[in-house]
């Protein structure tokens, strides 16, 4: 794994990105469902059901490659 870092030959970007979908987007949409359950509880709870879908599954996905 740390050869594919070091020689920079795209393999590095390419997990560093499948890393970053992995986690990134279910806690930038935990954030934001966060933030939107003072004004509508009803939105919040969806975007949270989103957020742990969207994380079993990436986690699911790119933990089988």
């Amino acid at each position: 794994m740390t050869r594919l870092l070091i020689e920079g030959n795209g393999f590095g970007l390419f997990i560093l990105l499948m890393i970053f979908i992995a986690i990134g987007i279910p806690i930038v949409l935990f954030v934001v469902g966060l933030l939107t359950l003072r004004e509508n509880k009803k939105k919040a709870k969806i975007i949270l059901i989103i957020a742990a879908v969207y994380s079993i599954i990436s986690f699911g996905i790119c933990g089988g490659l």
